[in-house]
């Protein structure tokens, strides 16, 4: 139908801030944010604009999958990442709700495989992401899983069930963790005895309407016209898609028009009724009574004095955002199949109807778990000769075979040309180069600290990046180098 390519323009309904722009002029100046988008001979993005809970836009661009020559429309389910974190929300407030689960509840009543950490880890405190838990993608992106594998609940719930510390206190900071939200998504099957699939659609997703929208917990299922993910590379394109059967933290795939839906329940509460959907938007707590910028599955900020409610994801070709302005009666959703896609398409899109300069994102809730992450980059060692000798000592007395018990993980640190390389099996190695006598940074800013016994010997070394702090690698005398 018409409405599917282009629905009636009625952007004009509501005040636009220093505009007055015609209904014409705003969708002329969203073609051109789509532009580099638009061509059929490559993979693209959908668009949806809502007013007051009223989807009053919506428009696709380029090609849902280049093989068979589908265009993108507004009804063309795409993978959107981490934006299906407050569907997880809801799912567990909804249970909430139903007295079957308080969030309040320690993760270990429900998922004993959680190892316990000398503080209870609350359900909570995964939905804010103050829990500590390291970040799974990370852990699997160190131990050189590659991020277009396959991944099973059993593989995910071993990796969580051997990690012998956090990266803080339960309570005591906020920091983005996906392995919260898969969790959750287990929670959520054995309080319901349904999967997380299957609760939401019964609970969320068919009450709304959302007849495209669904959690793929087995990548074999087929999803009829879906948008297939892409990579750019070598003037060409590649497909890039996940393979896992993980959801809660992503796995849901959705289309624009669905997506409006569950905007509009913002307003109406029809699914939550208006406290769980105030509880949805309700922003977290640190243990000492700091607010946090993060809701249930939403980023809370502003921009230029306005309010908003936010996700993004990213991961393989996909990338997608979903801004609201509530105190505006304005919704932005963009999704896109490209990796290429900038992050800042649906802000574009807000500044034109909003008519104010453009602002960044006060924070970063997307994943980009890209193959060459960690590829150690061409890090050369500092060139201060008089220091060579020290170097090559330090260098050397770190070399060796170490183990990660919480990665299962064997490696090898080799001295050459004047840095430490990190050697994992066929996965590619990481350099580091000397901060100082025992810390080492590579390109990616990743830190390797030595640790020493009190005799000065080395006896392991930690890695931390982003959402992994202090992982153990033990010094073996026997290991088999990248095992």
């Amino acid at each position: 139908m018409l409405r599917r390519v282009v629905l009636a323009i009625s952007l004009g309904s509501a005040p636009v801030a220093g505009q007055g722009l015609s209904p014409d002029s705003a969708s002329r100046w969203i073609d051109s944010v789509f532009a580099p988008y638009a061509s059929r001979q490559g993979p693209g993005c959908a668009v949806g604009v809502s007013r007051d809970g009223r989807l009053v836009f919506a428009k696709g661009y380029g090609s849902a999958d280049l093989e068979h020559d589908a265009p993108i429309t507004p009804s063309t389910p795409f993978y959107i990442a981490s934006v299906a974190k407050q569907f997880t929300a809801m799912s567990i407030v909804l249970l909430a709700q139903d007295g079957r689960l308080s969030l309040d509840d320690s993760v270990r009543q429900w998922v004993p495989e959680v190892p316990s950490f000398g503080s209870p880890i609350t359900l909570r405190q995964l939905l804010y992401h103050t829990s500590g838990l390291r970040d799974y993608f990370t852990l699997l992106a160190l131990a050189g899983w590659p991020s277009d594998g396959p991944l099973t609940e059993r593989q995910f719930l071993e990796l969580i069930s051997r990690q012998k510390s956090l990266n803080f206190a339960p309570g005591e900071e906020f920091l983005y963790s996906n392995t919260g939200y898969a969790l959750l998504a287990i929670v959520v099957q054995r309080v319901s005895g349904k999967s997380l699939r299957d609760y939401a659609a019964e609970h969320i997703f068919k009450p709304l309407g959302m007849t495209h929208t669904e959690f793929r917990d087995d990548h074999h299922r087929l999803i009829p016209q879906r948008a297939v993910g892409y990579q750019p590379m070598d003037g060409s394109f590649r497909v890039s898609q996940p393979e896992f059967d993980i959801v809660g933290d992503g796995g849901l795939y959705s289309t624009v028009e669905d997506l409006a839906k569950w905007d509009e329940n913002f307003r109406t509460g029809r699914v939550g009724g208006k406290s769980g959907v105030a509880l949805l938007q309700e922003p977290g707590r640190l243990s000492n009574g700091q607010t946090i910028p993060y809701a249930l599955g939403l980023t809370v900020g502003q921009t230029r004095g306005l309010k908003t409610y936010a996700h993004r994801g990213a991961y393989g070709g996909y990338r997608a955002a979903m801004v609201r302005y509530p105190e505006n009666g304005l919704s932005v959703i963009t999704l896109c199949n490209t990796a290429a896609a900038t992050a800042s398409l649906a802000d574009e899109v807000s500044v034109l109807l909003l008519g104010i300069p453009p602002q960044k994102s006060a924070a970063a809730t997307s994943l980009d778990l890209s193959l060459n992450q960690w590829s150690g980059g061409a890090a050369q060692a500092p060139a201060d000769s008089t220091g060579a000798r020290r170097r090559t000592d330090l260098l050397a007395q770190a070399a060796g075979a170490y183990r990660s018990d919480e990665l299962d993980l064997a490696v090898t640190l080799v001295a050459r040309d004047g840095v430490l390389v990190l050697q994992r099996g066929t996965s590619p190695e990481i350099r580091f180069v000397a901060l100082s006598d025992d810390w080492f940074t590579s390109s990616d800013q990743m830190l390797l600290r030595v640790i020493r016994d009190d005799r000065g010997a080395v006896r392991g070394f930690t890695l931390s990046i982003g959402r992994v702090r202090d992982l153990l690698f033990d010094r073996a005398t026997e290991a088999k180098s990248g095992s």
